[in-house]
């Protein structure tokens, strides 16, 4: 975590709630990810939809990277982050046919194509070669929640095999579009190796069964991150049991990781109005709602909550943290055991960095909190997004 001084500034200059995000952080990861694929062809597509801030997307466009898009919306917007089309990997499961026609005109680096449907719909637009990908759905359970979980037969995204062959069946004989690789992503937060595993050697073998000679292998990504309960991807697993199957693909890698990279550098800082006490509980009402994060209310997710305040000889509360929604659903934390804190006091919501602002909403009308960038050289500056 990042030194508490430094959040208390901020906060005397910017008021709660805000969203706080470290780039040395960000830059340290992106620098980690290359160096832990320095083995391969390796290009890392960060994946906008976790955190769309303009000013990060800017700085990953100055380190090099690639990135992944979802909508026609973060499509534009990485353009006007500074990414050019060969840098972009076009994702999603309802692409218009004005979307498509775009993406063929700008020459984006692939397509993956989501379906056997939107292929016809390519083919159907495309007037000059366009480059694209086919995301298989391997039916592999990647053990996390079920709202984020891609990779299921049951799920809305990708194609089976059997599918994916006739598509490729289809793409050989097409004047256009051009297969480049193998696309896979089966869910988000994964913190075991296995379900990776189970996709990526069924995906070698599609490949050998059918001789595919394949430029790329696109991943996805999901590598979990540890949330306050221990558990995250082990990478060190990862590279023992996912490396020798990658290198029986013997082409470039594309991984498209979003959380793994922003979460852990994002703080939400929220001061503390009220401390009320019923017959039943106690709740610590704080001016951060679930209209600013809404992934516990959402998933069920557990965030670490941790004050801002010096704790030495504070009696201990245990209390429900609380947010200023009309909706019992607006709670950040059941029987939390902490300090006690006094009105004014600020708590720390740590690891939103993906899915905090992205995923927050006027609801109730309060206000979307400001984001704060820092880094060491630069010291504090409000986002201009």
């Amino acid at each position: 975590m990042i030194d508490s001084s430094i959040l208390l500034s901020a906060a005397e200059l910017f008021g709660t709630p805000f969203y706080f995000y470290d780039l040395d952080f960000i830059r340290d990861r992106v620098r980690k990810v290359y160096d832990f694929f320095n083995q391969f062809d390796f290009h890392l597509a960060y994946a906008v939809k976790a955190n769309f801030n303009l000013d990060i997307l800017s700085m990953l466009n100055e380190l090099g990277t690639m990135v992944d898009v979802v909508s026609f919306g973060e499509y534009e917007r990485v353009k006007k982050a500074g990414f050019t089309p060969d840098r972009i990997v076009v994702n999603g499961n309802c692409k218009s046919v004005g979307e498509l026609k775009k993406y063929v005109e700008d020459s984006v680096y692939c397509i993956n194509l989501d379906s056997l449907e939107e292929l016809l719909r390519l083919e159907s637009v495309a007037d000059r070669p366009v480059r694209v990908a086919i995301r298989v759905n391997p039916d592999v359970d990647p053990r996390t929640h079920h709202h984020i979980a891609t990779g299921l037969k049951e799920n809305k995204f990708g194609v089976d095999y059997e599918t994916a062959e006739r598509m490729i069946q289809i793409i050989s004989s097409s004047r256009f579009v051009r297969l480049v690789g193998l696309h896979c992503h089966i869910g988000s937060q994964i913190v075991e190796v296995d379900p990776y595993r189970q996709a990526f050697e069924s995906m070698r073998s599609f490949a050998s069964k059918l001789n595919l000679q394949l430029e790329l292998v696109n991943l996805g990504g999901g590598w979990g991150i540890d949330y306050g309960d221990g558990r995250q991807l082990d990478l060190e697993e990862y590279r023992k049991i996912i490396f020798p199957i990658l290198k029986g693909f013997n082409c470039r890698i594309i991984l498209e990781l979003g959380r793994w990279i922003v979460a852990p550098a994002g703080y939400l800082i929220s001061k503390v109005e009220y401390v009320k006490r019923t017959k039943n509980k106690n709740f610590v009402v704080i001016d951060a709602g679930m209209s600013h994060l809404i992934r516990p209310a959402l998933y069920g997710a557990k965030h670490r909550i941790e004050p801002l305040y010096e704790q030495k000889d504070r009696p201990t509360i245990v209390a429900d943290v609380v947010g200023p929604v009309c909706e019992s659903a607006d709670t950040f934390a059941k029987s939390l055991e902490m300090a006690q804190p006094k009105e004014n006091e600020l708590l720390v919501i740590r690891d939103v960095g993906a899915y905090g602002y992205a995923m927050s909403s006027h609801y109730n009308l309060l206000r979307r909190a400001p984001e704060i960038l820092y880094s060491k050289e630069t010291g504090f500056r409000v986002s201009s997004t």
